[in-house]
């Protein structure tokens, strides 16, 4: 068993989605419409098992619920290095990366503005 798909929340899909797959490096899963208003788009990092749904327009989405912390992690293998990739690529850092108790961390923010969290073990050397 494995989470298949979790949800952020955005404003904008197209933008979302050029946030992912071009400055993330992530894939398409899905992206079907749903109706006039609504479209399937789920976008992955290659070779992970679980899909983030880029939602707008259906459940319980309102333009409210876009932004700030949306209870994610990606776990990856060097948290130090991927903040210094991401950086490079215009992604926003804003938080870490940082030696914790609890292993390498730090945070970035999306096109939309929500909050993603990234872990890893510590590399060797990194200060706590």
């Amino acid at each position: 068993m494995h989470i298949g798909i979790a949800r952020i929340y955005v404003n904008d899909v197209e933008r979302a989605k050029a946030f992912y797959t071009e400055k993330l490096g992530w894939d398409v899963r899905h992206d079907q419409p749903m109706g006039p208003e609504m479209r399937w788009l789920s976008v992955a990092p290659p070779g992970a098992e679980t899909a983030i749904v880029l939602t707008k327009g259906f459940d319980d989405w309102s333009p409210e619920k876009v932004g700030g912390s949306c209870g994610l992690a990606l776990e990856v293998d060097d948290v130090f290095r991927v903040a210094e990739e991401f950086k490079s690529k215009g992604v926003e850092i804003i938080g870490g990366p940082a030696a914790e108790f609890f292993g390498g961390w730090a945070r970035f923010k999306d096109s939309e503005g929500n909050e993603i969290g990234m872990h890893s073990p510590v590399p060797e050397g990194a200060k706590q």
